[in-house]
């Protein structure tokens, strides 16, 4: 793999367009294009400027090989961040993990991860 060369001007990122942050509904073309130009293996991505997940390239390898280039990128993460406020209490931060987990399997993952329930609320 031959690493794209280095531009040494910090305002590159706002110029070439596979720099730009990732975010969940980034395709996995997008996110293959962003860790080719970025030169890295994983990338963090990214909502309102706040993480929800990191992808590696092996994840995008896959999907790409699968033939999901059009996939958002929140199917393919390899791991989701979940931002817990210090303090929380127990059933608060349950909570959280709870609707970021439904999030992620509810996104157009393969079929094998979807059984169409609802999450439990309340």
């Amino acid at each position: 793999m031959t690493l794209p060369r280095m531009d040494s001007d910090p305002t590159a990122v706002d110029r070439v367009r596979a720099l730009q942050p990732l975010t969940p509904e980034s395709t996995v073309g997008e996110a293959g294009a962003h860790l080719r130009a970025a030169g890295v293996r994983m990338a963090v991505v990214a909502r309102h400027g706040r993480p929800v997940g990191v992808v590696s390239a092996a994840a995008v390898a896959d999907a790409v090989q699968a033939g999901r280039c059009e996939a958002p990128l929140l199917s393919v993460m390899d791991y989701v961040a979940v931002p817990v406020p210090r303090g929380a209490e127990a059933g608060k931060v349950l909570r959280t993990f709870n609707r970021a987990a439904w999030e992620w399997l509810r996104s157009a993952r393969p079929a094998t991860y979807r059984n169409r329930r609802e999450p439990v609320t309340g």
